[in-house]
């Protein structure tokens, strides 16, 4: 039967009677069919989808065929792009030329397939061609199972199969094998086996182990296996080897260390430990470092996700860092600890409701002593916070709760604010009408908002902190509420106008007077605690426009210059909130001048505001420029023009306010961004002082500049940045998009692993950044001001002095002090299958180096030579 089908699918029609004929007769006769033969190895299973197939095979009997009990129980197909040939004596079926049989969801391709019905047994093997070159390799597939190979037997009712160097890809490894045995369950037996992870015919390394058994969807398993390189025998043997090939689950297993040496810690084994893979949910890894010399560390990291609910990665690390011994000079023992969360909830999963957190919390010199990377190194400060945010549909309000946590390494202080609320309520429009008719009237146009925030926070230096002492008075809290309302008109068509009232009410816990004691020589500071309101309120109206100034050409590239100037005038009045009728400052004295002085009780408040002292009537001018060049560009096809910022920002900024008797004048800021050629940016940004300045009495003056004849206004701050980054276009488009869309990419990503990733597709990048800045202090001696200039420039980058071989850099230059700042030069090769990398800090306090030779894929992530000369070593 199976001679039928195989012959209806590979000659043509006109051919086809005839075989219809001999095969029926054949069939009807049986004396072929008494002639064949049984497979010994037939099974139980195999006999059930014997009966299965008479069953499927009933059309063929309805139209008068018998059909042989051991016929296959699934159609088989076939193709040969040569010629075929069938020997109806013998049952064989020949497929010459790119030929191919499908059985069951098993594809079996080859130059030649010699089928023989009687056996069930079909031979596949590559043919040489007259220039004894090799074509394509023989391929078996069979669902996520396929190898090579260069001649197979392979039987089709026991499933079983005997290869002749094949050659397997189980996830990332290959298996070379000399001779494989193929059993129904998908098992394979080889003799003579490599196993590597390198793609290529002949493997730049691997594994190599006499006997080997493959379980299907669970790993690799083999006997005592020697490790070689491009066929040559190393010194290093295994016992046994276990490769596991199933990358959809995750499965516990020990993490094998890495070796270092350090003269001042000693020899070393790092990042060992065990793998937990608890649920497809989370997993845990625990890892240990240890020195000869009694350096440790000890490490838990774990990861979890929840599909469109949340994700997250905790971290808890605790070192020992000892140098010397205890009768050494210089020699110490640092204990240190670090512990990192961060979690994020998918917002697709609760709408409205969101909580994510970051927690970094770490001892003072972790990062000093444990970190190789300069950027960590060098940082001083360290935020976390925790923000749980609702807001509710189809409602104007939302809720927010958060947590903060901020230490700085350097003056050891630490800000705790917990627990944080904030309640809004936003676009209350009360005079709106439900069912408005007509144009809008002016009174619907008054909009307002409501915040509410409540604040605790505790300020305290690690060094003094004790939990034990700890008690309610030393936080600080307290709630503030606000109501800001604004509307906007337009007013004459070409001007918009708008008007804003705010209101502030402050809910402090605690006030602080100061006053001087001349009997001491110090100031006094009283503090109480309780409940204390206090209110303030202010005004404002705003009167804008825009000016646009054109100028066309009608020959040459460029079209046309428009230059956008926005001026605005703005009024803000309140009130003296420290004198009668609110009463919300004293009056004091802080020196020996006995001058009267006006204070608020709530300064330093933890609402970061407080009702303000003295009068405001205050008129603020500013002007914004912007311009703008657009050319002719045949690359646009749909405008045929392209615009050019030549200018993008530009503004200026002053005030005076009408309610003083003094100083009126505010100071005069000068702002100016741009960016050339879209490679370079630019800001500066300038501060004037109007007012002359007492060099005797070390005071400004209320008398201006313009008055006294000494110019318009004295500069006493000025900025200048420049940052430019430059980069080449990728190699090749296809290859990244299917690089960021790999696994590996995206785990790697998922563990913060973005500096441990190389990029050969981009050939260079370059960053360079310039920041200058200028501070401009009065001089009791020189009479003038002092200059103090600071010059930083900072470049950063890699490119690829060969394909294979890329050089990174980072460094920068302090031009005023002469100094360099840490520097670190990464040398990466790609070596096919395997990577190098070299991190060298060649100068400075962290001189240091770390080379690392490793195998890429992570199934053999542990087989790796590292080499490591730290900063301890310099000590």
């Amino acid at each position: 039967m199976l001679l039928l089908l195989l012959m209806l699918a590979v000659f043509p029609a006109r051919a086809q009677k005839k075989i219809l004929r001999i095969a029926a007769d054949t069939v009807a006769s049986g004396t072929e069919a008494a002639t064949l033969k049984a497979d010994s190895s037939e099974s139980d299973s195999v006999k059930l989808a014997a009966k299965d197939s008479l069953k499927g095979n009933a059309s063929l009997e309805q139209l008068g065929l018998k059909v042989s009990p051991d016929a296959l129980s699934e159609v088989v197909t076939s193709h040969a792009a040569d010629s075929s040939m069938m020997d109806a004596r013998t049952n064989n079926f020949i497929l010459y030329g790119k030929a191919n049989v499908q059985y069951d969801g098993r594809k079996l391709s080859a130059d030649q397939i010699d089928f023989n019905q009687s056996s069930n047994i079909a031979r596949a093997k590559y043919i040489h061609d007259t220039a004894r070159t090799k074509p394509d390799m023989p391929l078996f597939e069979q669902g996520a199972e396929k190898f090579t190979y260069d001649s197979l037997q392979y039987n089709f009712k026991s499933s079983r199969a005997i290869v002749q160097n094949a050659r397997s890809q189980y996830g990332e490894g290959y298996v070379h094998s000399q001779q494989v045995k193929r059993n129904a369950d998908q098992s394979l037996y080889g003799w003579q086996n490599v196993y590597t992870t390198c793609s290529l015919p002949e493997p730049h390394f691997g594994i190599r182990t006499r006997k080997i058994k493959v379980i299907p969807e669970t790993a690799i398993a083999s006997g005592s296996a020697n490790i070689e390189i491009e066929g040559v025998p190393t010194p290093l043997f295994l016992p046994f080897g276990y490769f596991p090939i199933n990358n959809e689950k995750h499965r516990s297993g020990f993490i094998l260390p890495t070796y270092t040496t350090e003269a001042a810690r000693g020899l070393g084994l790092m990042n060992g430990g065990y793998y937990f893979s608890l649920n497809d949910y989370a997993d845990l890894k625990l890892l240990t470092t240890i020195y000869t010399k009694g350096s440790y560390a000890i490490g838990i990291q774990s990861n979890y996700i929840s599909r469109y609910q949340y994700n997250g990665q905790l971290q808890l690390n605790f070192t020992q860092n000892k140098t010397g011994e205890s009768y050494e000079p210089g020699s110490f023992i640092q204990n240190d600890y670090k512990i990192y969360w961060v979690h994020n909830k998918d917002v697709k999963s609760r709408p409205g409701v969101s909580f994510n957190g970051k927690v970094d919390v770490q001892s003072q010199k972790y990062n000093s002593l444990n970190s190789y990377t300069p950027s960590q190194i060098l940082q001083s400060s360290y935020r976390s916070n925790l923000t749980y945010a609702k807001s509710w549909p189809n409602k104007p309000y939302s809720l927010t709760l958060s947590a903060t946590y901020e230490q700085n390494n350097i003056s050891r202080q630490t800000t705790f604010n917990a627990p944080n609320a904030s309640f809004f309520i936003s676009n209350i429009a009360p005079f709106q009408r439900k069912r408005p008719v007509g144009n809008t009237r002016w009174y619907e146009k008054i909009t307002g908002t409501y915040t509410a925030v409540a604040v605790n926070q505790l300020i305290f230096y690690d060094t003094a902190f004790k939990l034990n002492k700890l008690q309610f008075s030393d936080f600080q809290n307290g709630i503030k509420h606000s109501i800001p309302v604004s509307a906007s008109y337009s007013v004459l068509r070409f001007l918009t106008s708008t008007f804003n009232v705010s209101y502030n009410e402050y809910w402090n816990t605690e006030r602080r007077y100061r006053r001087y004691n001349a009997a001491d020589g110090k100031i006094d500071t009283t503090d109480e605690r309780g409940f204390f309101a206090s209110r303030d309120f202010n005004a404002g109206i705003t009167l804008a426009t825009q000016i646009y100034g054109m100028k066309m050409f009608k020959r040459g590239t460029i079209r046309g210059i428009r230059h956008t100037i926005r001026p605005s005038v703005n009024l803000n009045y309140h009130p003296d909130f420290a004198k009668k009728p609110f009463n919300y400052g004293y009056a004091t004295n802080l020196d020996t001048s006995s001058r009267i002085t006006y204070l608020s009780p709530y300064e330093g408040s933890v609402l970061g505001g407080y009702p303000a002292l003295g009068r405001n009537g205050s008129v603020g001018f500013t002007l914004n420029n912007n311009l703008q060049m657009k050319v002719r560009n045949k690359k646009d096809t749909a405008t045929g023009f392209k615009n050019i910022p030549i200018l993008d920002a530009f503004d200026i900024g002053t005030g005076y306010n009408l309610a003083v008797d003094s100083f009126q004048w505010q100071t005069i800021n000068i702002s100016a961004r741009t960016n050339i050629l879209n490679k370079l940016n630019v800001t500066a940004s300038a501060v004037y002082d109007p007012y002359n300045y007492d060099y005797t009495q070390m005071r400004r003056t209320a008398r201006t500049m313009e008055a006294a004849g000494t110019g318009l206004a004295r500069l006493t701050a000025a900025n200048v940045a420049l940052n430019m980054s430059l980069r080449s276009k990728p190699k090749s488009v296809s290859r990244n998009d299917s690089l960021a869309n790999s696994a590996d990419y995206k785990a790697l990503m998922r563990n913060n692993g973005y500096n441990n990733y190389v990029d050969f597709n981009i050939p260079w990048n370059l960053n360079f950044s310039y920041a200058l800045t200028l501070t401009r202090t009065p001089s009791a001696y020189s009479r003038k001001d002092t200059s103090i200039v600071n010059q930083n420039i900072m470049i950063t980058g890699d490119f690829n002095f060969t394909p294979r071989w890329k050089l990174g850099f980072s460094t920068g230059y302090n031009l005023v002090n002469k100094q360099v700042s840490t520097t670190s030069i990464d040398v990466y090769r790609d070596m096919h299958c395997w990577e190098m990398h070299l991190n060298l800090i060649p100068f400075g306090d962290r001189r240091s180096f770390f080379f690392t030779l490793n195998v890429k894929a992570q199934v053999l992530q542990d087989l790796k030579l590292t080499r490591r000369r730290t900063f301890f070593d310099q000590q």
